[in-house]
Order: structure tokens, then C-alpha cells, then sequence
């Protein structure tokens, strides 16, 4: 299933044609070509519209690719992420089934949230089984992504927008710290954080049609979000399938199309990402990473990754120009090359 799918409605073109503005504002804001993160130090080049809007975030602890950050147009929480979520039975969802939704299941709770609704808000701080989540999408590089609110060292937060981006991708702040993380790899920028991760939680993404058969009893996120957005439209329709970029990357890798979706976790220190709509449903794949047995498994749409030892490791989706500029020496596993081998 191909992301355009996503949101099937008609293009939001006022709304879009100001995004854009805005991009080019703002693209004077330009750092050097992103060699991916390096180690931080007290001497890093903060931007200027970071600083200005977070005194409280210690600049003394930073990586060096925070100096790359561009503004994105609207300011901190100029993207209001979701703090107070509401939700509905899934069977009230108005909009096409093909629309895509981020799933998140616990012991207790099943709940959707759908791409229309994240396109425009981009972070909902919500709960699952009572156990606090931040479930985040960015728009510009097809980044779906649900952490534990869990700060390194204990104690929960919430997460918004800062407004800024890094090689096209969303950069988060913590409520709690005011440190910065990148919304993809969960990896900490600057601030009192730095350079822990946030750990992934376990999600899957479905079309609401998929989850409506699967899962009746699922609850989908409300469009009562107290905020006034039209979610019948799409302020980003057409980017998808587009070549064209709104930030542009500092580089892009020609070894498959800039806007695939491809599926990314980790094994220890190797990050590895494999093409989405590649891998086949019902079919199981093995790989070795890191010396460790990997197995992919496909089935009804839901991906299931596992170790050697059984256990369940989890993952998220990105853009492969996102992936790949961020992953220089990543690996990837490729289905099609696997089966020809």
C-alpha cells in the first residue's frame, strides 16, 4: 500500500502554497552539509530561532548537527501536538478507509491514530493500558514513530513541535526539560538529555479499513481536538509523489526512490532499513545483523521483527532519503536481493 493513500482527499492548496512560503523564508537558515550526528561540545553553532525559543535547554550539551537545524515556519508549538486526545469507536471514522492510521495496541486498549489527523498536529501525548506514549508522524519525510514518555533516568513527559527541522525531519522537545530529539531516530540533540534515546514502542501502521475488519473494537482518535483544522484536507497533498522537496536533504541516495517507505529498527549499534512494500505479505525473511539470526515476518499487512532469542524488536517507518541521510553507514536488507541469492 502506497503512503498517497494515506489521506484521500482534496489538496488544502491555500494552506500548502503558505507552507511553502514559508519554507523559502526560512531557508536562509542553512548550516553545512549533514555528514550525520557527531560528537557534541560546548562550541556548537545553536541556530539563532532555537536559542531564542528555548532559554531553559542546557546549550552546553549538543551535538554538532543541531547547527544544520532550519525553522520550518511556525514557531514552538506552532504545530500544537495533541495533549488532551479523544477518541471514538473505529466504526465512526468518517473519512476513507484507505486512510492510514498509526495502531497502537495494549493488554487493554487498541488505538488508531489516523494520518489525517497527525498531518496536521504531528504529536499526540497520549496513554496506552495507563502507560504514557508519545505517538508522532512527520509529514516532510513520512516518519511514523511511538516512543515511551519516559525521560533516561525516570520520569514521564509530553513532547511538542519546536518549529525547527533536521534533514527535512522533525525535531520533538520535552515539557519536562525543554531537550531537544530528533523525531526519528529518537536520538537526543541538545539539552540535559544529551545524547540518550528515547526507546520505541511497539506500533503498527494500517489502513482504518484493515483496522475496522481487524480490530472492531479498536478506538480511533476524534477529530474533537480542540484545536480548528479542517482534517478533510491535506496541507501536503501531492508531496508524496512528488521529487521535489520542501527543505531539501544535504544529499540524497539514488539506490531507491527519495520518498519510498521503508521500514528501520536497530540491533545494537547497526541501524538497518528495509523497503516496505518489498517485503511480501506471508512470507518470512531471514537476515544476520550484527551477528545475530533476524527474522521479518508479513502477515495481513502487520509486521512482526524478531531476534535469535524470540524476542520482539520494535521498529518505525521513514522516507528513504530521511533514512539514508541520517544513516550514511546503515545497512539494509533488501527482499528481492535476498531471494535471488
Amino acid at each position: 500500500m502506497k503512503r498517497r493513500t494515506a489521506v484521500a482527499v482534496i489538496a488544502a492548496v491555500a494552506v500548502l502554497t503558505v507552507f511553502v512560503a514559508i519554507a523559502i523564508g526560512t531557508a536562509t537558515n542553512s548550516g553545512p552539509d549533514s555528514t550525520g550526528p557527531s560528537a557534541g561540545s560546548t562550541s556548537t553553532d545553536i541556530p539563532d530561532f532555537l536559542q531564542q525559543s528555548f532559554s531553559n535547554t542546557d546549550w552546553s550539551q549538543a551535538d554538532a548537527s543541531i547547527s544544520q537545524a532550519l525553522s520550518g515556519g511556525p514557531p514552538k508549538d506552532g504545530i500544537p501536538a495533541i495533549d488532551e486526545p479523544q477518541f471514538e469507536p473505529v466504526a465512526n471514522f468518517e473519512h476513507p478507509d484507505e486512510v492510514l492510521a498509526i495502531l497502537v495496541q495494549g493488554e487493554i486498549e487498541t488505538k488508531a491514530y489516523p494520518y489525517n489527523i497527525l498531518v496536521w498536529h504531528e504529536i499526540v501525548n497520549d496513554t496506552i493500558d495507563g502507560s504514557p506514549i508519545a505517538v508522532t508522524f512527520c509529514p516532510l519525510c513520512g516518519s511514523a514513530a511511538v516512543f515511551d514518555s519516559v525521560l533516561p533516568g525516570g520520569g514521564t513527559t509530553t513532547f511538542g513541535v519546536s518549529g525547527g527541522l533536521l534533514e527535512s525531519n522533525m525535531i520533538m522537545f520535552d515539557r519536562a526539560t525543554e531537550t531537544l530529539w530528533q523525531q526519528s531516530t529518537g536520538n537526543a540533540l541538545a539539552g540535559e538529555h544529551y545524547p540518550h534515546k528515547l526507546e520505541l514502542h511497539s506500533f503498527q501502521l494500517l489502513s482504518i479499513g484493515e483496522i475496522k475488519d481487524r480490530y472492531p473494537q479498536a478506538l480511533v482518535l476524534s477529530e474533537e481536538t480542540g484545536h480548528s483544522r479542517d482534517y478533510g484536507n491535506n496541507p501536503y497533498a501531492g508531496y508524496d509523489d512528488s521529487d521535489d522537496f520542501y527543505f531539501a536533504p544535504s544529499r540524497v541516495d539514488d539506490r531507491y526512490p527519495a520518498k519510498a517507505i521503508f521500514v528501520a529498527f536497530s540491533i545494537g549499534d547497526t541501524r538497518v532499513a528495509s523497503p516496505w512494500l518489498q517485503l511480501e505479505d506471508g512470507r518470512s525473511y531471514q537476515t544476520t545483523v550484527d551477528g545475530q539470526e533476524i527474522t521479518l515476518e508479513k502477515t495481513g499487512g502487520e509486521l512482526q521483527i524478531t531476534g535469535s532469542d524470540a524476542v520482539e524488536i520494535p521498529f518505525y517507518f521513514e522516507m528513504w532519503f530521511s533514512w539514508a541521510v541520517q544513516n550514511e553507514d546503515g545497512e539494509v536488507f533488501d527482499p528481492e536481493t535476498a531471494a535471488s541469492q
